[in-house]
């Protein structure tokens, strides 16, 4: 299996460009997904100085409904041809977060109404366990059952009501993790992890139970936790028995460090315009 990062928060090679979001083009048996887009064309420059096409996919995957994971959906049409999109139904809520600065909330949903929504090509999930091609599927609705793993603060998303709009806490049920089999087990896509990295790979456990996670590549929200709860998710990621963890994104440096200096050569560093063989 193949893995090019087109899009993440850090890059060092030249020509290359980052931005706070992520995209990777996931390669394995013939089939070509897009995960994520990230927030701008940032995706499209770099598979571009990878010499990668990306006519031919054959789905994109949008993990969750925030504007670092699916803005670059502006730019998809450059491709020329119409391609699935697979996103849950909730992702289109309007989506907010509380900001540390006195403007309060900030909203961090996709565009209202972009013309990219409405097209044929895409397919609004509604949870569950989906498969879109041999050996590739999609979980969502992840369930809390991690004991530090607890539903996220800080985040709101948009209600209905007759009169005017409601606030209700974001239980991020639109965060949907791509799975795709490989001869050495299960690997597995998230994109912010928000309900928590453990609580998402439980998920996976439950739904396939007799097969081995062989790798994770993720971003796992681990940015401004606690060291306790970066300590015990790493002792976690070593009780399920991963072979390769490739942490991403809103991980966090910090995070990102820990699991390095505790994994080992199991934990592989990744940055815009790297390839990885899983």
């Amino acid at each position: 299996m193949k893995v090019s990062i087109l899009t993440e928060n850090t890059v060092y090679k030249r020509g290359f460009l980052a931005e706070h979001g992520l995209s990777l083009l996931i390669e394995e048996k013939g089939k070509r997904f897009l995960f994520d887009t990230g927030q701008s064309r940032v995706f499209l420059h770099n598979a571009e100085k990878l010499s990668l096409k990306l006519q031919d996919l054959d789905g994109i995957i949008l993990s969750h409904g925030h504007y670092d994971h699916c803005g670059g959906m502006e730019y998809v049409q450059e491709l020329g041809k119409e391609i699935p999109v697979y996103v849950q139904q909730k992702a289109f809520e309007k989506k907010y977060v509380e900001s540390s600065r006195k403007s309060g909330l900030r909203y961090i949903g996709m565009r209202d109404q972009a013309e990219w929504q409405e097209g044929e090509q895409i397919r609004k999930l509604r949870g569950g366990c989906m498969r879109i091609a041999d050996g590739v599927y999609l979980l969502a609705e992840i369930p809390y059952t991690t004991e530090f793993e607890p539903d996220p603060k800080g985040f709101w998303r948009e209600g209905s009501q007759e009169k005017e709009p409601e606030l209700l806490t974001d239980r991020m049920e639109d965060e949907q993790l791509l799975i795709v089999e490989s001869d050495k087990g299960l690997n597995v896509f998230a994109g912010c992890a928000h309900p928590g990295i453990i609580n998402c790979l439980r998920y996976v456990q439950s739904v396939f139970s007799d097969r081995h996670i062989h790798s994770l590549v993720a971003g796992m929200h681990l940015k401004g936790c606690d060291q306790q709860r970066v300590e015990k998710t790493i002792q976690a990621l070593r009780d399920l028995e991963i072979d390769v963890v490739v942490p991403l994104h809103c991980t966090g440096i910090c995070a990102i460090g820990s699991m390095k200096e505790a994994l080992g050569e199991r934990c592989i560093l990744a940055e815009a315009g790297k390839l990885i063989e899983l």
